[in-house]
């Protein structure tokens, strides 16, 4: 699908702002005095203003050359005046499509009013045409409200904040640095996508790198705290109302819901597990793979898929002396019979870490011993399975435990 709008988020994605807070808070809306105007335009374009600009106006003429037919524009949280003082001094050469400040909108970031706007506006007839270009969590969960791609430009993450961390958590379409590297996604949507959901497109793109991401899940206090790191191969957009718009023609999500019931699975979801297995074994040693192992009363799904990855695997190719040695074994874990479904039974987040604490357990601790362990999941939410599960392993005398789900849940928010 081709991008026909982009729109930039302004702060810290555009230009870097974080000295001009005081100029967009909420007491500045409305704000258009000589005065305010000034002392903004000294501010952002007096003695600090060499480093101002994330993307400089021949970087943005580059693009427009680049995409002749595409519309470009800004949606930001901050007040209108402020925004457009900064672009008319910071791009004087740059003449926007459309600009949507606060003001513009009933409900700012991350409500998606601004973009429904803006693609009327510009006469784009489907969201899924438009990119929001941003840096935060925010405009993760506007774009996926929207139902349009999330690109985010990671420039500024040095240092990383929480609001960082957040936007990794949200999973976006693509996280990328600067102008060069948005051409490319421009172009070709996919290019960033997670690593399963690219295969599933089947679409062999020129620059691809693979993204297996890496989201750190924690335990609660109340259970000694502490986090694991989760590998994540695609996204699971949840039954929300707020992004429907995104879950409706998400392939993967379709997929999932799909094969709830499943023996047997897609040969690409197999492809992505040789993959993440490819790229876990690299270093030698004992390995062994399992799964999340069934609940009582449901069917062995992810065991069924563990057979149909040790019938394919193949090592990777590989220059070590002693390559790694990879078994399969499904029933290394287990519940006990009082585990009950924490989706069913509608279970908060501390609710499932006691329901899976209490009720899994390491079945095969003799086969883990000294070995690096890897647990496979479809679905992680609250991580509640897989933080276990590499609690008790470690436990149980496992050298090392990765921890892999082949989807993240994303909600509305």
């Amino acid at each position: 699908m081709a991008i026909e709008l982009c729109l930039f988020d302004l702060d810290n994605t555009l230009l870097r702002t974080s000295d001009l807070e005081p100029f967009r808070g909420r007491d500045n809306v409305g704000v258009t005095s000589a005065v305010y105007t000034q002392k903004l335009r000294e501010a952002a374009f007096g003695p600090n203003a060499s480093k101002r600009h994330l993307y400089t106006a021949e970087q943005l003429i580059a693009l427009r050359t680049r995409f002749p037919g595409m519309r470009w524009g800004v949606f930001t949280r901050s007040p209108r005046h402020y925004a457009n003082t900064l672009l008319d001094f910071g791009y004087p050469e740059i003449k926007w499509d459309i600009v949507i400040g606060y003001e513009d909108v009933r409900n700012t970031k991350p409500h998606p009013d601004g973009i429904w706007i803006a693609a009327r506006e510009t006469d784009v007839d489907s969201v899924d045409k438009i990119a929001l270009i941003g840096d935060e969590k925010v405009d993760v969960v506007c774009a996926f409200r929207a139902g349009c791609w999330s690109f985010i430009d990671q420039t500024t993450w040095e240092p990383r904040t929480s609001e960082h961390w957040w936007a990794l958590e949200r999973v976006p379409d693509a996280l990328f640095r600067g102008a060069d590297e948005l051409a490319n996604l421009l172009e070709a949507p996919l290019l960033g996508a997670p690593e399963l959901e690219y295969l599933l497109a089947n679409e062999e793109l020129d620059g691809r790198r693979q993204r297996i991401d890496q989201i750190n899940h924690f335990f609660p206090r109340f259970l000694g705290g502490g986090y694991v790191p989760i590998k994540i191969m695609g996204r699971l957009f949840g039954d929300h109302v707020d992004i429907q718009h995104r879950r409706n023609s998400h392939l993967l999500t379709q997929q999932i819901h799909a094969l709830k019931e499943a023996a047997t699975f897609p040969e690409i979801w197999v492809k992505a597990i040789q993959r993440f297995l490819n790229a876990e074994t690299r270093a030698g040693g004992e390995v062994l793979v399992t799964v999340i192992p069934f609940k009582p009363g449901r069917k062995p799904r992810l065991e069924s898929l563990l057979a149909q990855v040790e019938k394919s695997y193949r090592p990777p190719e590989i220059s070590f002396r002693r390559p790694a040695t990879v078994e399969f074994l499904a029933d290394v874990l287990a519940f006990r019979n009082g585990a009950v479904s924490s989706h069913g039974h509608h279970l908060n987040a501390d609710e499932r870490f006691a329901n899976v604490g209490e009720n899994l357990y390491v079945k095969r601790p003799l086969d883990i011993k000294g070995k690096h362990v890897i647990v496979i999941d479809d679905v992680v939410t609250s991580g509640a399975t897989l933080l276990w599960a590499n609690r008790y392993l470690i436990q149980a005398g496992a050298k090392r435990v990765s921890c892999m789900s082949l989807s993240k849940a994303i909600g509305p928010n």
